[in-house]
């Protein structure tokens, strides 16, 4: 609806009080003055009113998939009918919109187009848009705020890292003979084809749909060569920063260390491909997310990881750890990465149970520890590390303000100069 603005109020007050003080003074030549102030933002909201903007918008992203913190372009174009008005669109990122602009009249034959530039700052499926056009009478006494409802998601992938040679060795020497498998393609090179029903929507190649301006799903090749298994823990217990959003439902949580941990597991899948491993994702909270036909797909080898990444939150486990072991474990030995917090007995348990014979594994714990007492009455300060390393893991724990490559050092004895030395404060508590 419209409505006035400050200005407008402020006419409708001085018209009301001139005509009061008209009569009190008896000076009825301020009753003209008085009814052309009240008359002047009656007439600018009727204006308004009648000025409805009848628009199609439509917009391009560019990149399509982005990346957290990646500045993307977007490219709006408004047809159909409309004045020339103030444009705002809402974008995910602080503080929340893009604008104001100046929107020039948009006529049926001439349409009119702007950019901007924002940069996500969260990662998942964002929506940018609707775009909302402010109409104003010349004399900005009302305005009418019209949305256009219209709006496009997003892909938005966690940021990447890249990792430096640590302890993952080459499938071709440790992990068994490096067999053929299919390379990164350039975008040309993809195999795609019409959207049709029933497909879906993990399958959907978002760079070649925005090229052809309708929706195109990839036909993948299956792919041969070394596995690797990537565990993300996205279970809240595990993280001692987790806490609870206000204002949502469901009260889903937030963590610091989780975020951290989703761009330490993107970082690593994309090392993994790059090593040679076909990646696969699991999770104590969806098992199986990775079939799931709304999970989103990026581009490159490691699509559908970071496509599951972008969309993962925190949760409760869904069932029992131990029943997702048979599933796990028919895949054979696979080397592993294990990304948690301060995950608990059953937790750890499950997730050293998913190596099998002597294959490659690794874990990375970030933030704080949570210590427990053991059966003799002592402290131990992190009772996952110890599991860990009893197990006979390459494992490590960090802060959150390292970076993902810093972190991977550390598993090979190279962290920074500040990095907690856990194993003395672990001899420390013993004595």
């Amino acid at each position: 609806m419209p409505r006035l603005t400050a200005r407008g109020i402020s006419f409708l007050v001085i018209g009301v009080a001139m005509g009061v003080v008209a009569y009190v003074i008896e000076r009825p030549e301020l009753l003209p003055v008085a009814a052309v102030a009240l008359a002047a933002p009656l007439i600018a909201l009727l204006a308004v009113a009648t000025s409805r903007p009848r628009v199609r918008v439509s917009r391009q992203l560019d990149p399509v998939v982005a990346t957290e913190g990646e500045t993307v372009r977007s490219t709006v174009t408004v047809s159909g009918r409309a004045r020339a008005a103030e444009w705002v669109e809402r974008v995910p990122m602080h503080p929340g919109f893009a604008g104001p602009g100046r929107l020039r009249e948009v006529r049926a034959t001439r349409p009119a187009t702007f950019g901007y530039r924002f940069a996500p700052g969260q990662r998942g499926l964002v929506s940018v848009g609707p775009l909302l056009i402010e109409n104003r009478d010349p004399f900005a006494l009302a305005v009418r705020v019209s949305d256009t409802i219209a709006t496009t998601t997003q892909l938005v992938i966690p940021a990447v890292t890249p990792l430096s040679v640590g302890p993952m060795p080459d499938p071709s020497t440790d992990a068994g003979p490096r067999t053929t498998r299919s390379r990164e393609r350039s975008d040309d090179d993809v195999i795609t084809r019409e959207y049709r029903d029933g497909d879906a929507l993990r399958r959907v190649h978002w760079r070649v749909t925005a090229r052809q301006g309708e929706l195109m799903v990839r036909q993948e090749e299956p792919q041969a060569g070394p596995h690797a298994r990537l565990i993300v823990d996205t279970q809240a217990p595990s993280y001692t920063d987790a806490r609870a959003v206000r204002g949502s439902r469901g009260r889903p949580t937030s963590s610091d260390n989780f975020e951290w941990i989703v761009r330490m597991a993107a970082s690593a899948a994309v090392h993994l491909a790059e090593r040679g491993y076909t990646v696969e994702l699991t999770t104590p909270t969806g098992h199986e997310q990775l079939d799931d036909e709304r999970t989103p797909v990026a581009d490159g080898p490691v699509g559908h990881v970071l496509g599951a990444l972008a969309v993962t939150a925190l949760g409760e486990a869904e069932d029992d750890l131990d029943a997702s072991l048979a599933s796990l474990l028919r895949a054979g030995s696979l080397p592993i990465v294990a990304l948690s917090g301060a995950p608990d007995a059953e937790t750890t348990r499950w997730m050293l149970a998913q190596r099998a014979s002597a294959a490659p594994a690794i874990a990375i714990l970030v933030g704080d520890p949570a210590p427990m007492i053991r059966s003799d009455g002592s402290l131990d300060p992190d009772p996952a590390l110890d599991a860990f390393e009893r197990a006979g893991w390459t494992v490590a724990r960090v802060p959150a303000r390292f970076s993902p490559d810093t972190a991977w050092l550390a598993l090979i004895g190279v962290p920074e100069p500040s990095l907690p030395d856990w194993a003395t404060v672990r001899e420390a508590s013993r004595v």
